[in-house]
């Protein structure tokens, strides 16, 4: 089982076997990506189809130059347990706005 990643202008969307099974949608301003939030059809949950969607994200942006805003709770959760991409997100500034 392949999970297939395609990029459109607001979400990454994943697919399985032709059949969309998953959403990540995201903003851009300037070189930082907000992750907003993450859905994945009950079917295809457990297979994987999350995670590739925060990596393929991740990997987009670590070679786009860009930073990323985590909003999304999944997101939040996978950058967590990947420290590899920790240099990516954006931290939260003194008062609270983030850098």
């Amino acid at each position: 089982m392949t999970i297939e990643v395609r990029q459109t202008a607001l979400a990454y969307e994943a697919y399985l076997d032709e059949q969309r099974v998953g959403n990540l949608s995201m903003s851009r301003h300037g070189d930082v990506i907000t992750a907003i939030h993450t859905e994945v059809d009950p079917d295809a949950e457990g297979k994987g189809v999350g995670s590739e969607l925060a990596r393929t994200l991740f990997d987009d942006a670590r070679a786009a130059g860009r930073q990323v805003d985590v909003e999304c709770k999944f997101v939040a959760s996978w950058v967590k347990r990947h420290p590899e991409y920790q240099d990516l997100v954006v931290t939260p500034a003194v008062g609270g706005e983030r850098t």
